[in-house]
């Protein structure tokens, strides 16, 4: 595999901002798992549903993980057991138009985990995107990409488990973390691999493009067989926490400028600066996962509604536990504490792997005014519920019926 210098090739802000550009922020859209089967569709400022799929079925035919492009795109995948039709994994792909096609379906294949790239790619005078979809097969973990250029190209990318990426704010290289040990740039204009790091990976699930230069972020293992939490930037390592022994979960905030980690393990959640590598940590305890807000200003994380369970925060995504939101404020260092929920089993799902869904599934409005969650009520029903954060007094919106729901970019 060759080598190249491929960081002198991305530009500064080449993307803008996903998460709107000129006037107003709107609160965006939720797409939601919903409970029969189907897609539906929440707008958040008409307060209105709308269906994208109508002929799921609980029983046989089931449409699941809506997936947002940044340009209006949404992909979803489905599985269906009628006989006539049966497939085990299938890839729909919604326009920003409304208009829904069956991209692919397979007999034989799971989906896993699915990511748009941020940026357009370089085909069809731009007017292109690229949906990277990790599905399960009897050959184990792979990648196949869905290209979107007027028409629809599938093309396989490789394999490898486990298979974790991180896409770069162009939307031409991810950066994956393949077999618990390598680390690897891949051009998708290529579609090759165009670099292997030298560095050996740390304990971690996931790894983080900078979303906004060439910077990447990621475990790697040092000398003493500890882990390291590294800043590289070309043949540059910048080490923000050194010597950690349990597995990390960590992210860019929106604007780069700092990056929030958290041990797995102990549950403790700390912000360091990327500038000055001050550190210091949110105050929490037990925490499972956490979200920055599109504008950087605020951390959500999810906690134990009680400190009854005790011991690993890891081993209680094993449960299912009553988990509750908090919102920690950078400028007024408040921390509020926020609806407590009993999750889903597709929120226990995310969770268990939100420092890779964080980047490709959102749970904050664009705005940075809402969160979703999907929840079990005492019913026994499954809903998907809104929060306001700007008024935490306020009671969780029911918004459908369903098992998760997931922001818009825009």
């Amino acid at each position: 595999m060759k080598k190249i210098l491929l960081y002198g090739v991305l530009v500064l802000g080449i993307v803008g901002s996903v998460w709107g550009q000129g006037g107003e922020i709107s609160s965006g859209q939720v797409a939601i798992t919903g409970s029969d089967g189907n897609i539906y569709l929440y707008d958040v400022a008409a307060a209105s549903l709308t269906p994208v799929t109508e002929d799921g079925d609980r029983g046989s035919k089931l449409y699941t993980w809506p997936t947002w492009a940044p340009d209006g795109q949404l992909a979803y995948f489905g599985t269906n057991t009628d006989p006539e039709n049966f497939y085990s994994f299938a890839i729909f792909v919604r326009s920003p138009q409304g208009v829904n096609k069956g991209i692919y379906a397979s007999p034989e294949e799971v989906f896993t985990y699915a990511y748009w790239s941020p940026g357009n790619c370089s085909a069809n005078n731009g007017d292109c995107r690229d949906l990277a979809v990790l599905y399960t097969s009897q050959s184990g973990l792979a990648v196949r990409n869905v290209r979107s250029a007027g028409g629809y190209e599938l093309y396989e990318v490789d394999s490898g488990a486990p298979f974790y990426w991180d896409w770069s704010p162009d939307g031409r290289y991810m950066f994956w973390a393949r077999f618990g040990t390598s680390l690897e740039i891949y051009d998708a204009e290529t579609r090759e691999v165009i670099e292997t790091l030298p560095d050996v990976q740390g304990l971690q699930q996931a790894v983080d493009w900078s979303p906004v230069d060439n910077r990447l972020l990621t475990a790697v293992q040092n000398t003493r067989g500890l882990t390291d939490l590294v800043i590289i930037e070309e043949a540059e390592r910048k080490i923000l926490l050194s010597d950690v022994e349990d597995i990390l979960a960590f992210e860019w905030s929106p604007d780069a400028e700092n990056v929030a980690v958290l041990d797995r393990v102990t549950g403790d959640l700390r912000v360091v600066n990327v500038s000055t590598g001050q550190q210091f940590p949110v105050p929490a305890q037990l925490v499972l996962a956490f979200f920055w807000s599109p504008d950087s200003t605020r951390l959500a994380y999810l906690a134990l509604s009680n400190s009854g369970n005790g011991g690993s925060a890891r081993l209680v995504m094993q449960q299912t536990p009553t988990l509750r939101w908090f919102v920690y404020d950078f400028a007024t260092a408040q921390n509020l504490a926020l609806s407590g929920f009993i999750p889903t089993q597709e929120m226990v799902y995310y969770l268990s792997f939100f420092d890779q869904f964080a980047r490709s599934h959102r749970l904050w409005s664009p705005d940075s005014r809402y969160l979703v969650y999907g929840e079990v009520l005492t019913s026994g029903a499954q809903v998907v519920s809104l929060v306001d954060v700007q008024n935490p007094a306020s009671a969780p919106v029911p918004i459908g019926d369903g098992s998760i729901g997931v922001f818009s970019w825009q």
